[in-house]
């Protein structure tokens, strides 16, 4: 019997900036690759080096604030059209998104500001970007709750997105220069210490980002076998995990050509 159900691809740290052109045009050539193969795309966070969700101008006088994005944005609204389900996990690089790409493209895409749980064939899937998995980092939990403040979107909302932009560029910068230019030479062992905390939660497969190294592991648990994926990060790997319904998980690297 001919399968009907088509696959799901989950993609995540692209970190996409006017820096690195190149990389968003193999992200789009991928997924014009995939369009016919694909019901679903998910984006674990940080595909965007920043993306906030400033809402639109009425009046039309201020200027969409990421035209660099627009290429990829507008790539998105075509997946978007084709059919293709997309889900959005916030990640340290993108916030307050709920309404963002409703009010500016027109398309309905599922946004998660934390984590969520997914029925993946007859596996309990628990998806998030994965930044908040080592609790050691309290600095960066108390970052970023802060970044997630509505008082601190209504501050970014009032100064706009010019000023917003120049701290976000020098934030990016340096995130760049200390994530980016040099990286450790393997994941940190604290994605599988988390992934098997959830496994005892009861879930049956892990799905990460953030670390940007992918990464899989399986274990025994209770008498079943659990699934961790980090799907590692665009733009070093250009890797990604595809799940081929029922039960397929693979990670997988896109090749450009």
């Amino acid at each position: 019997m001919a399968r009907t159900e088509k696959d799901w691809i989950f993609v995540a740290d692209a970190h996409f900036s006017k820096r690195e052109p190149e990389t968003m045009e193999a992200f789009l050539r991928f997924l014009n690759r995939e369009e016919e193969r694909i019901s679903h795309l998910v984006i674990l966070g940080d595909l965007f080096e920043f993306l906030f969700g400033f809402k639109e101008d009425p009046s039309g006088g201020r200027p969409f604030p990421f035209p660099e994005y627009l290429p990829v944005l507008n790539g998105l609204q075509g997946v978007y059209r084709r059919g293709i389900r997309i889900k959005y996990f916030e990640g340290n690089h993108d916030f307050f998104l709920r309404s963002f790409f409703a009010e500016r493209f027109g398309m309905e895409v599922e946004v998660y500001p934390e984590e969520s749980e997914e029925r993946l064939g007859e596996k309990r899937t628990y998806l998030s970007h994965g930044d908040l998995a080592n609790p050691a980092r309290w600095g960066h939990r108390i970052f970023r709750r802060t970044l997630r403040n509505p008082w601190t979107y209504a501050l970014m909302e009032k100064v706009g997105p010019g000023f917003s932009g120049r701290v976000a560029r020098w934030l990016s910068r340096r995130s760049y220069e200390k994530n980016h230019a040099v990286l450790p030479c393997g994941p940190p062992r604290e994605f599988q210490i988390f992934a098997r905390k959830k496994f005892l939660e009861g879930f049956d497969v892990v799905i990460l980002g953030h670390s940007h190294f992918p990464e899989e592991m399986e274990e025994r648990m209770d008498g079943k076998t659990c699934l961790y994926f980090n799907v590692g990060g665009w733009i070093t790997h250009r890797s990604f995990l595809r799940f081929t319904p029922p039960d397929g998980f693979r990670l997988e690297r896109f090749e450009v050509r």
